[in-house]
């Protein structure tokens, strides 16, 4: 996977830096933790994402997080698409040829990495005026997710067990591979990565939360806490066990993690199937996130698509 410097790339973290800090402004929580120093709802919940984003590129292997003009993108040695990509490209004010010749730069520099990837675009920051432009590039629309935020009170009361669901802490090497089973089965990733995946829920810096039904693990989401933002991401439910309130129950219970760990507000970032989970829960939505997938790379001879008359 290269490496790339020169005017399209302002600045790179390189992975030694960002698990372990560094002088100057290479420091990884003066460049990417973003989340203090904006005020808008929105702001807070795409800068805690990049920031949570780009750590979790670094734990993998190859891990890079690179800042160039309006744009941060992450890429690892990994085929994960979600883990490799724009995780934010502030497209607000984006006219004239500046702003083009920018955006393609930034589509050059990433066509040359050999791993899959895809572009984040927010709606607070102009994703009307970028996702056409992307999809006249070639690029297709691969989902949506909306933030749906919940202010938290004081202390949320826990929840009961309910029709036998239970909610846990991954805190031992059998959660680990629960957790691990449940989110690859969910999000396709290939069992070749399944042992990557159960150490990285070992980390310190995040909360995995796994829900079991009749002694077998069915669920799972994992929590991050930001600036007293917690931000839920990875909720899974295997097919057999959806509409059985597993992903309401989970969602209950990270509401009561994240409170327990002082955080003021909860956001989850939910798939269309979820949003209705989450405004019953009396989350609302506040910005969301397109992502879209580059155009298959082309063999060597072929010629591009011609429209015929």
């Amino acid at each position: 996977m290269p490496s790339h410097s020169g005017p399209c790339v302002d600045r790179q973290i390189s992975l030694d830096v960002l698990m372990m800090g560094g002088a100057g402004e290479s420091y990884p929580e003066d460049m990417l933790d973003l989340a203090g120093r904006v005020t808008t709802r929105a702001e807070r919940i795409d800068r805690a994402a990049s920031s949570m984003h780009a750590r979790f590129a670094a734990l993998l292997p190859g891990g890079e997080v690179q800042e160039a003009g309006h744009a941060i993108w992450a890429m690892t040695a990994t085929a994960l698409p979600f883990a490799n990509g724009v995780i934010r490209y502030d497209a607000r004010g984006f006219q004239g040829p500046e702003s083009e010749r920018e955006l393609d730069n930034c589509l050059a520099v990433l066509s040359t990495y050999d791993v899959p990837w895809r572009f984040s675009a927010w709606a607070h920051l102009g994703a009307d005026l970028l996702v056409p432009r992307l999809m006249a590039r070639g690029m297709t629309e691969a989902g949506v997710e909306q933030a749906m935020w919940l202010d938290l009170p004081g202390a949320v009361p826990a929840t009961m067990s309910q029709d036998g669901i239970e909610v846990r802490p991954a805190a031992d090497a059998a959660e680990y591979r629960a957790w691990t089973t449940v989110f690859t089965i969910t999000a396709g990733v290939p069992n070749r990565y399944a042992r990557l995946l159960e150490q990285m829920v070992t980390k310190p810096r995040s909360l995995s939360l796994v829900a079991h039904a009749r002694g077998h693990a069915v669920g799972c989401l994992t929590l991050v806490i930001d600036k007293g933002l917690a931000v839920v991401y990875n909720v899974s439910v295997l097919p057999s066990a959806r509409r059985r309130g597993v992903g309401r129950r989970l969602l209950q219970a990270a509401h009561e993690a994240s409170s327990a760990r002082g955080a003021r507000a909860c956001v989850v970032l939910a798939p269309p199937e979820g949003f209705g989970i989450c405004a019953r829960l009396g989350h609302h939505a506040v910005t969301s996130v397109t992502y879209l997938n580059p155009p298959p790379a082309r063999t060597p001879g072929s010629q591009p698509d011609q429209k015929t008359r």
